[in-house]
C-alpha cells in the first residue's frame, strides 16, 4: 500500500502538477483514487468475515510453524494457534529451512479498521469519478447556476404562455355564459352547441391549469436538483 501512495506521489510531482491552484486540486483527487487502489487491492484474506481468525497456511509433509510468542520464545509446532497467527509465523521445511514466511495477521479490531477504511476509500473513489464527470459538464458554480436558470425560465414561459390561454378562454367562456343566460331570460333554451362550447371552455381551462402545477412542480425539481450539484462544485472548485 505505502510502494502504491509513494508512486502515485512521485506521478504527480514529475508531471509539475503540485505547482499550479488547478494542480494541488488534481493531486489530491489523485491521492484519494491511489489510497483507494491500495485499500482495495488489500489482500481480502487478511479481512476475515464477522472478525473470524484467519485460516493458517497449508504444511506440505514434514513441515512446521515457526513463530514468536508473546514471551518472546519461539514455538514451533504442527498445529498453529490464533497467537501465531497474530503474531506471524515461518513455515520450516524437515532440513530447517524457511520456506514460506507468514506476515502477522491483523487482529478482529485491525480487521474492523481496515474494512472500514476500505468501504471509505471505495465511497471516495466513487466520489471521484462523481466529481470528474461533474466538472465535464460544469467547470465552475456559475456554470450550473446558468444551466438551472435556462430551464427555469423555460418553464416560467410555459406558464406565462398557459396563463394567457386561460386568459382567453375565460374571456370567451364569459361571453358564452353571458348569451346562454340571456336566451334562458328570453324563455327560449340554450341551444346545445353552446353548451358543448362552454363544457369545451371550462375543461380547456382545467387542463391548463393543471399544467401550470405540473411546469411548477417541476421548476421546484429543477432547483432540488441542481442545489447539491452547485454546492458540490463550489467544494472542489475552490
Amino acid at each position: 500500500m505505502r510502494r502504491t501512495l509513494a508512486r502515485c506521489g512521485r506521478t504527480a510531482v514529475s508531471m509539475g502538477w503540485h505547482k499550479t491552484v488547478y494542480g494541488e486540486r488534481v493531486m489530491k483527487s489523485l491521492q484519494t483514487i491511489c489510497l483507494a487502489v491500495a485499500l482495495l487491492s488489500a489482500p481480502t484474506a487478511l479481512l476475515a468475515r464477522g472478525g473470524k481468525t484467519p485460516e493458517p497456511e497449508a504444511l506440505p509433509p514434514g513441515a512446521v510453524y515457526r513463530y514468536i510468542n508473546a514471551e518472546g520464545s519461539m514455538v514451533m509446532t504442527h498445529a498453529l494457534p490464533e497467537e501465531g497467527i497474530y503474531a506471524g509465523y515461518d513455515i520450516i521445511d524437515a532440513q530447517g529451512r524457511v520456506i514460506q514466511q507468514v506476515e502477522a495477521a491483523p487482529s478482529p479490531a485491525e480487521q474492523e479498521t481496515l474494512r472500514a477504511q476500505r468501504d471509505q476509500a471505495r465511497e471516495a473513489e466513487l466520489q471521484s469519478r462523481r466529481d470528474r464527470e461533474l466538472l465535464r459538464m460544469y467547470a465552475v458554480p456559475d456554470d450550473a447556476e446558468r444551466a438551472r436558470d435556462r430551464q427555469l425560465a423555460a418553464l416560467q414561459l410555459n406558464i406565462d404562455y398557459a396563463r394567457g390561454n386561460i386568459a382567453q378562454l375565460r374571456s370567451r367562456l364569459d361571453t358564452e355564459i353571458s348569451n346562454a343566460a340571456r336566451i334562458e331570460r328570453s324563455g327560449r333554451d340554450v341551444p346545445e352547441a353552446t353548451a358543448v362550447v362552454i363544457e369545451r371552455y371550462g375543461r380547456q381551462i382545467s387542463d391548463l391549469e393543471q399544467e401550470i402545477l405540473q411546469h411548477e412542480a417541476d421548476m421546484e425539481q429543477v432547483r432540488e436538483n441542481f442545489t447539491p450539484i452547485i454546492e458540490r462544485l463550489r467544494q472542489i472548485t475552490k
